[in-house]
């Protein structure tokens, strides 16, 4: 698996007049979420701007809820979002249910804040430990609502996989080892290891830049970095499980049942 694109869809605003898109469910993973319409909630301030002389639609924002649930039948599970609308010009053809002013067509578009349950940032391989697959929930949980702190739950995860290995946190005199340090203890524990750790370090830098306070990190960017941990996870986790799987069917020269 690859990082799901319709998570990249969901963090650009939706035009009203748009499908929203269908992400992987996160409780079944084999079925799609397929949204609603929005509930729009228009802001107090924008209802109060109607009534002023020079009012132009592009005034006019607010909230939004919208509900969503998996397609699987054997599933259904249901997805709450919230997020922050604004009107604008149209980017698609008039339809006649949609609003137009003075011969103009607009739209709401749709930015989405917040979706519970999360949708997986990436896939969890499943022979992670299960320190990484709580590092890839906590990034998930704020992916669209805080994208710097989402990278810096993506650079938490390679730490926890760290862990998970053995490179301890803290040197042997107690003295605290940073991020950059343990991904080359590790790196150098092993002459393979180099190319997976350079997908580290790419994480660790994204999720440097995450926790800075004048982060500008958009979820686009957090996804990039996102694909990039999960091709460093398929080469450790998954890639070796097809191995071994494609050597026993070699080995027995067709197809291997074990029980």
């Amino acid at each position: 698996m690859t990082v799901d694109p319709a998570l990249s869809d969901l963090a650009k605003p939706i035009e009203s007049r748009q499908p929203w898109p269908r992400p992987a469910c996160p409780n079944c993973q084999t079925g799609y979420i397929r949204f609603s319409s929005p509930t729009e909630d228009e802001g107090l301030e924008s209802a109060s701007a109607r009534n002023h002389d020079a009012f132009e639609p592009e005034w006019i924002s607010g909230t939004f809820v919208v509900r969503g649930q998996c397609e699987n039948p054997e599933c259904q599970q249901a997805v709450h979002g919230t997020g922050d609308y604004r009107v604008d010009y149209s980017q698609k053809p008039r339809r006649d249910d949609e609003y137009e002013y003075q011969d103009i067509s607009y739209s709401s578009y749709y930015t989405v804040t917040h979706l519970h349950p999360p949708m997986l940032i990436m896939p969890i391989p499943k022979s992670a430990p299960d320190q990484v697959r709580e590092g890839v929930l906590r990034a998930s949980r704020v992916l669209f609502a805080d994208p710097g702190l989402a990278a810096t739950a993506l650079r938490a995860t390679v730490e926890r996989f760290l862990t998970s290995q053995g490179i301890s946190a803290t040197r042997p005199n107690g003295q605290f080892r940073n991020a950059h340090e343990r991904i080359g203890k590790w790196r150098d524990a092993d002459l393979d290891r180099p190319l997976v750790a350079d997908l580290f370090f790419a994480v660790k830098w994204l999720g440097n830049a995450g926790t800075h306070e004048d982060s500008d990190l958009t979820t686009i960017e957090v996804l990039d970095g996102a694909r990039v941990l999960d091709e460093a996870f398929h080469r450790l986790f998954t890639g070796p499980d097809i191995d071994a799987h494609a050597h026993s069917i070699n080995a027995v020269k067709g197809p291997s049942r074990q029980l």
